[in-house]
C-alpha cells in the first residue's frame, strides 16, 4: 500500500454522526426557512417536477434540492419532509428503463442531472441501505458504458465528471462489501472510467498550468459572445465551462477521484495546486472563490456565487477522504462559517445568487459583474437564476458528513469542528462520543466518550493551522501542549484507547491574526472566522411571491474605513443564541478604531476599487465594531490600512 493510500480517510455513513448544540440549531432553521417550504410554493421542484413524472422541470433542480432536503429530513426526524423526498426517491428508483437509463424522458438524453440525482440516491442508501438503489447504479453504468461510445460527454457533463467518479467510487467500495461484480465479461466498470477521462474537461491539467490568472472579463466580451455565438459555440470561443464558477469548483474533486483509479500523476499535488491558484487570482477573505459566473478575480466587490460555496464545500469532502490533508478541513471551516451564512438570510428565507467580501449596498442596479444580472447580489427567491434557489440546501446538511472521518488503520478524526455525536462501530463494539463546542466562536472543544471499550482504538484531532499553541487533556490531565507551533495543519494522534466516561478536551488559541489580499488590504480573522464591519442597515422589501420576500439593504452607516496597521482589539464573547449567525446577538465582537477614506466611495453601486495600501485617510479616530463575516448583510472585510504615524 502507497503513503497516499494509507492517508486515505473515510466518511462516516449519515445515520453515525448527527448534529447537536448550535449546528442543529442551524439545520431546524434551515428547514423553517425556504426549504422546508420550497415544495410547495416553487414549481421547479414541486408536485409537477418532471422527476415525479410531471409536466414540470426535469433538469437539475429537483436533485439540487433533494440532495440537501432528503438528510436535512433524516437529521431533524422531519417525517413529512422525509416523505416528499422519497417521493422523488421511489419515483426515480422506478423509472429505470431496460438499457439501464433513468429519470424523465423529457431530459432522457442529458447526463449531467443524473449524476445529482445518484448523490441523492447515496444518501437515501445509506439510511435505508435498500438494495434497489445498488441495481440502479449497476445498470445505469452498465448503460452509460454502452451509450457515451455514441454520443459523448459533453458542456455541462463532460465539466462535471467529477461528480460521476465520485458516485462509481462510492460504488465499487459497496461492491467490495457487499460483493456486487464490478467487473465482467460485458462491462467493465474500469474501462467506464477510462472511457470518462478522455472525455471530461481536465481539471488536472488547468489546476496544474492555471491558465485564468485574470478574471474573465479581460479575455473575453460577454455582449460579443452572446450575440454572436450560439450556446453550443461558447465553450470553443470563451472557454465557457473551464471558468464557469461552480464548474470550477466542482473541478475541484477531479484529480481527487482519479487517484482512486489512476496512479500516472501527483494528484494531492494537483489538488492543492488547484485550490491554490484559484485563492491567489480570485480568492477572498471569505474563503470563497469570485465568481460572477465566470471566475472575476480578487477584487472584494466582485460576486461570489453561493451554488459555488456549496459545491466547494463539497468538493473539499472528497479530498479529505482521498488524501487526508487537513489543509482541505481548514477551508471547508473557512467557507462554512463565513461564506455560507453570510449569503442567506437568519431566517433561512431568502438568499443571495453573488455576494460581495466588500458588500456595501444590496440592491437592483447595474454593477461590474461578467455576466450576471442587476438582481444577482438582492436577497430573494429566486434572484438572477434559479440554480442556487435549488442548490443551496445542501451547504449545512452536507456539511455535517465532514465533522468525523474514519482512518484506514483503526482510527477515528475529529477533522472538523461543531457540536454533534458520533455513534459507530469498531471491532464489532459500539463507540458514542458527544462533540460539545461553541466553536468556532470560542476556543474549547470537549469530546464526551458516552460508550467504548477500545484498547487499540487510536483518537485524532486536527490541530488548524490558524492556531499557534493548543493543548490537549484527557480526564483532567494535560497530555500534550505546544507553544509557538509553525502554522501548518496536523492530524495530532491524541491517545490509543478509549473507555466509557473518558474525557477529552482540546483549547486552542484563537488570537487575532492579519491577511492581506487585494491590493494589500487587510483582513481580521480570529480562529476560522473572518470578521467585517458591522455596518447599520436598512432593509426594503421590493416583492413578495408565496409569502416569500425579495429586498434590498441600505446602509445607514459610513462604511468607508481604513484600519490601523496594527490594531488593537477589544474582545468580546457572548452565548450562541437562538440564531447562530446573529447580527443582533454576534457571539463575539471585536472593537478598534477606524478612520474614514473620503476618496474611497460606491462606483457602479459597489464599493470602489480598494487604494493600495497603506494609505493616508481622513479625519479623525473612531470607534468601530466588528463581528464575524457570516453575522453581516452588509460589510467590509478587506480594510485598506494605515500606518500611524504618531506611534
Amino acid at each position: 500500500m502507497s503513503k497516499k493510500t494509507e492517508k486515505r480517510l473515510h466518511t462516516f455513513t449519515i445515520p453515525e454522526v448527527k448534529p447537536q448544540g448550535w449546528l442543529k440549531r442551524q439545520l431546524e432553521i434551515q428547514m423553517q426557512g425556504l426549504t422546508g417550504i420550497l415544495y410547495d410554493i416553487w414549481d421547479s421542484v414541486g408536485s409537477y417536477s418532471g422527476w415525479l413524472g410531471g409536466t414540470g422541470e426535469n433538469w437539475e433542480r429537483a436533485p439540487y434540492y433533494l440532495d440537501g432536503l432528503l438528510p436535512l429530513a433524516y437529521y431533524l426526524d422531519d417525517t413529512r419532509h422525509w416523505e416528499t423526498a422519497c417521493r422523488f426517491v421511489e419515483w426515480t428508483l422506478g423509472s429505470q428503463d431496460e438499457e439501464g437509463n433513468f429519470g424523465p424522458i423529457a431530459s432522457k438524453d442529458d447526463y449531467w442531472s443524473r449524476f445529482v440525482m445518484l448523490k441523492v440516491l447515496i444518501q437515501y442508501y445509506e439510511i435505508k441501505r435498500d438494495g434497489r438503489v445498488l441495481k440502479l447504479f449497476d445498470k445505469y453504468f452498465q448503460y452509460l458504458y454502452k451509450r457515451i461510445r455514441e454520443v459523448p460527454m459533453k458542456q455541462w457533463s463532460s465539466a462535471r465528471i467529477g461528480d460521476l467518479l465520485y458516485c462509481i467510487r462510492w460504488y465499487c467500495e459497496q461492491g467490495e462489501k457487499e460483493h456486487i461484480h464490478t467487473e465482467g465479461d460485458s462491462f467493465d466498470i474500469h474501462a467506464l472510467v477510462r472511457m470518462l477521462r478522455e472525455q471530461a474537461l481536465d481539471w488536472a491539467d488547468i489546476f496544474e498550468d492555471f491558465p485564468f490568472t485574470r478574471p474573465a472579463g479581460y479575455y473575453y466580451n460577454w455582449d460579443k459572445e452572446y450575440s454572436h455565438f450560439s450556446w453550443e459555440d461558447y465553450h470553443d470561443t470563451m472557454k465557457y465551462h473551464a471558468n464557469h464558477i461552480v464548474n470550477v469548483t466542482m473541478g475541484f474533486k477531479y484529480p481527487a477521484m482519479l487517484s482512486y483509479f489512476f496512479e500516472d500523476r501527483d494528484y494531492e499535488a494537483i489538488s492543492l495546486a488547484g485550490i491554490e491558484n484559484a485563492r491567489k487570482y480570485h480568492g477572498v477573505a471569505s474563503g470563497a472563490v469570485n465568481g460572477d459566473e465566470h471566475l472575476s478575480g480578487n477584487n472584494p466587490s466582485q460576486g461570489a456565487e453561493l451554488c459555488s460555496v456549496v459545491e466547494y464545500m463539497f468538493s473539499l469532502q472528497t479530498m479529505l477522504e482521498a488524501f487526508g490533508l487537513p489543509d482541505f478541513a481548514d477551508q471547508m471551516e473557512r467557507l462554512a462559517y463565513n461564506a455560507l451564512p453570510a449569503t442567506i438570510t437568519e431566517d433561512f428565507m431568502a438568499h443571495q445568487y453573488v455576494q460581495q467580501a466588500n458588500q456595501v449596498l444590496v440592491s437592483r442596479a447595474k454593477r461590474c459583474w461578467f455576466n450576471n444580472n442587476e438582481e444577482s447580489n438582492m436577497f430573494g427567491l429566486e434572484p438572477n437564476f434559479g440554480c442556487c434557489t435549488a442548490n443551496m440546501h445542501q451547504g449545512w446538511p452536507k456539511f455535517v458528513k465532514s465533522l468525523w472521518y474514519r482512518a484506514e488503520d483503526l482510527g477515528l478524526v475529529s477533522m472538523v469542528f461543531a457540536p454533534c455525536s458520533l455513534e459507530t462501530e469498531a471491532e464489532g463494539r459500539k463507540i458514542c462520543i458527544r462533540e460539545e463546542t461553541e466553536y468556532p466562536f470560542k476556543d474549547k472543544i470537549t469530546y464526551h466518550v458516552e460508550e467504548a471499550s477500545h484498547e487499540n482504538l487510536e483518537f485524532g484531532i486536527r490541530i488548524p493551522q490558524w492556531c499557534t499553541s493548543y493543548k490537549l487533556y484527557k480526564n483532567g490531565t494535560c497530555i500534550k501542549e505546544e507553544d509557538h507551533r509553525e502554522k501548518t495543519g496536523v492530524i495530532m494522534p491524541v491517545c490509543r484507547g478509549l473507555k466509557t466516561g473518558d474525557v477529552i478536551r482540546a483549547e486552542f488559541s484563537m488570537d487575532i491574526e492579519r491577511s492581506y489580499w487585494f491590493r494589500n488590504s487587510m483582513a481580521v480573522e480570529r480562529g476560522p472566522l473572518v470578521y467585517a464591519l458591522d455596518m447599520k442597515e436598512k432593509w426594503k422589501t421590493v416583492k413578495e411571491v408565496a409569502g416569500v420576500r425579495d429586498y434590498e439593504v441600505y446602509p445607514e452607516s459610513a462604511w468607508n474605513y481604513a484600519l490601523e496597521e496594527n490594531p488593537a482589539f477589544e474582545v468580546s464573547i457572548n452565548p450562541v443564541g437562538e440564531t447562530p449567525f446573529s447580527k443582533a446577538h454576534p457571539p463575539v465582537k471585536l472593537k478598534t478604531k477606524g478612520r474614514r477614506l473620503d476618496a474611497w466611495e460606491l462606483e457602479a453601486n459597489s464599493a470602489g476599487t480598494l487604494p493600495t495600501s497603506p494609505v493616508r485617510p481622513d479625519g479623525e479616530e473612531e470607534e468601530i465594531a466588528l463581528i464575524p463575516y457570516g453575522c453581516t448583510k452588509l460589510r467590509v472585510s478587506q480594510f485598506p490600512w494605515y500606518i500611524n504615524e504618531d506611534r
